[in-house]
């Protein structure tokens, strides 16, 4: 207790201050190394290079298993530190999430929808990305950046970029529960600060990081313990207002009523200052991050699948494929979820059982349907807007699930509607005289279950007709509804089951947010940790922050720490950081 009490102590923060100073502005990412460039390598961009024995690259530092933006994230800053970096993907295209696909010459995004808080994702990406993506805000200065419109039932509520904008769209409707607004948004600025959280997940000294967690951050996991129709349910009793403000929970998954105020409020302050899209598709970030690990001698292949991590007297030495060829490293990075890593990749004696339990406990996410639709037309011509459409039949979020789950061919449909060729300023161009559309919507795993076992793309026709009737419907009720001029117009319509996410992405059950994001993921107990209880092994990806493209991104920049040594005492005191070092480096 003495040591905590003295490290916490004004004497302690006097003493050591100007050493800090200096370390905190004199210092280079931890294990940095002047590693000369291959000779005569010219950088690839292609994000389907294939896996074979001949492009494994020698003296590898750490693989990654999977190529989601966690992965590249990671991998692209321990390759700006120095280390030779191989990231393997089971996919037959590198980005998890934020890759696209381009069918019968229409491109669609797969899971970067919009962005917010841009300038804070930029630079950590800014540092790894060659040449640096750019990015389009989402509205326009006429509709003062619009970026989600909100519908519930036959009212239309419309988020633009500032807080400014956000309350005055609550005056337009409850104009008597503004300050209940303005003391709700201060709330969840409040709540949404992140620093904490991610700070203790690199923490070294774990003893520490367990007395800092429930000693002196009571406040910040009180917060995380709440759901956020409860603390919604604190500001205001109007139950349309409570519907406006959980408007955008489709962007963390399952209803208010049971997911943790943690995650609302930072998809709520994520977004307030508006949304932005990647210039050129969402494609940009694998494929400019990809290079900058292949510059310091590393490589992203995909097509072939990780079999099982090697562990040996204890530690994490290398992977085994499915062909059986096994391929060592100093460090083994999991980017694939913690039921995966923990449940297929780890051979199951080396796993704790308790970890299982929490697994098993926590459970998973939501699923959704996916309707990706194709149009003959340019955006202008029909009327697209670069704005979302979060459609929700009426306030009842619980029942209004719930109905759906139980008749999805005639239960009201909610539904996310996205035009990905209206978000970014170089559609026209790269695809003249087409539109395409990403609707989605909440589905239920066990509707597809019976169909598993059978092979992806030659499913039965029992199969394909129900998919044909979840499509129906988004067309009718979502985009012929929102956007007549398009009827008529639609030259594509497929459609992705939970089934697909599972092929694709590697899900258990269809979930695209990896583990669900109730209460008890928050607690100050945290597990969801860069550092594995196996030594050499880490993880990394949205289970391990939260959830979705930026929380992956953030668990990479995490992971990366961790594998580097970041996260001393001295560290967490002096505010030194691995962004702020190659910062440095670079200026």
């Amino acid at each position: 207790m003495f040591i905590y009490l003295f490290l916490l102590s004004p004497i302690a923060y006097f003493s050591i201050n100007v050493f800090l100073k200096y370390y905190k502005n004199n210092s280079k990412p931890k294990q940095y190394s002047q590693k000369k460039k291959l000779s005569g390598y010219l950088p690839s961009h292609n994000i389907r290079k294939g896996f074979s024995k001949k492009k494994i690259p020698d003296n590898i530092d750490t693989i990654i298993i999977g190529s989601g933006i966690g992965g590249l994230t990671c991998g692209g800053l321990l390759s700006k530190s120095g280390q030779r970096v191989l990231v393997l993907e089971q996919h037959y295209i590198a980005g998890g999430c934020t890759h696209a696909f381009v069918d019968k010459g229409f491109e669609f995004d797969t899971g970067i929808h919009y962005i917010g808080n841009i300038e804070k994702r930029k630079k950590v990406l800014d540092l790894i990305t060659s040449p640096k993506v750019e990015w389009d805000k989402m509205g326009n200065s006429d509709n003062n950046w619009l970026y989600d419109e909100i519908v519930i039932g036959k009212n239309h509520y419309f988020l633009k970029a500032g807080r400014t904008e956000f309350l005055n769209e609550v005056k337009k409707y409850w104009p008597e529960e503004i300050e209940n607004v303005e003391r709700y948004l201060d709330y969840v600025k409040i709540v949404s600060k992140k620093d904490i959280f991610f700070n203790l997940k690199i923490l070294q000294w774990r003893k520490l990081a367990t007395f800092l967690s429930k000693y002196l951050s009571k406040s910040f996991f009180k917060h995380t313990q709440e759901t956020a129709l409860e603390v919604v349910q604190r500001f205001t009793k109007n139950k349309d207002l409570q519907a406006f403000l959980c408007g955008q929970f489709g962007d963390y998954g399952k209803c208010p009523s049971k997911e943790s105020f943690f995650v609302h409020a930072s998809v709520v302050n994520h977004y307030l200052n508006g949304a932005w899209y990647p210039r050129g598709g969402s494609a940009k970030l694998a494929e400019n991050i990809i290079p900058t690990i292949e510059e310091n001698g590393g490589a992203v292949l995909v097509r072939k699948a990780v079999d099982k991590i090697i562990i040996k007297n204890g530690r994490a030495i290398g992977v085994k494929m499915v062909n059986g060829y096994e391929i060592f490293a100093k460090n083994i990075i999991s980017a694939v979820g913690a039921p995966n890593t923990w449940k297929r990749l780890v051979p199951s004696e080396y796993v704790p059982r308790s970890i299982l339990s929490k697994i098993d406990k926590l459970g998973l996410s939501c699923s959704f349907t996916y309707a990706f639709i194709g149009m003959e037309g340019e955006p202008d011509e029909l009327e697209l807007r670069s704005s979302n459409i979060w459609h929700w039949p009426h306030r009842d979020f619980d029942k209004m699930i719930k109905d759906f789950h139980n008749d999805p061919d005639n239960a009201p449909i909610p539904m996310f509607i996205g035009f990905p060729c209206a978000k970014d300023s170089t559609w026209k161009t790269r695809y003249p005289g087409k539109s395409t559309a990403v609707i989605l919507t909440l589905s239920k795993y066990d509707e597809f279950e019976k169909w598993k076992t059978e092979r992806p793309g030659n499913r039965s026709d029992e199969y394909k007709a129900k998919k044909k009737r979840y499509g129906d419907r988004i067309l009718e009720e979502g985009l012929y509804h929102y956007y007549p001029k398009t009827k008529g117009k639609v030259t594509y319509c497929e459609v992705g089951s939970p089934l697909t996410f599972n092929h694709y992405i590697g899900s258990q059950r269809g979930e695209c947010y990896g583990l669900d994001n109730s209460p008890i993921r928050y607690s100050h107990n945290d597990w969801l940790t860069p550092k594995t209880v196996i030594n050499g092994l880490y993880m990394t990806g949205q289970d391990i922050t939260t959830l979705g493209v930026t929380g992956a991104m953030m668990a990479g920049v995490l992971t990366a720490h961790s594998v580097l040594g970041y996260g001393t005492i001295l560290d967490m005191i002096s505010g030194r950081n691995l962004i702020r070092d190659l910062e440095n480096i670079d200026a």
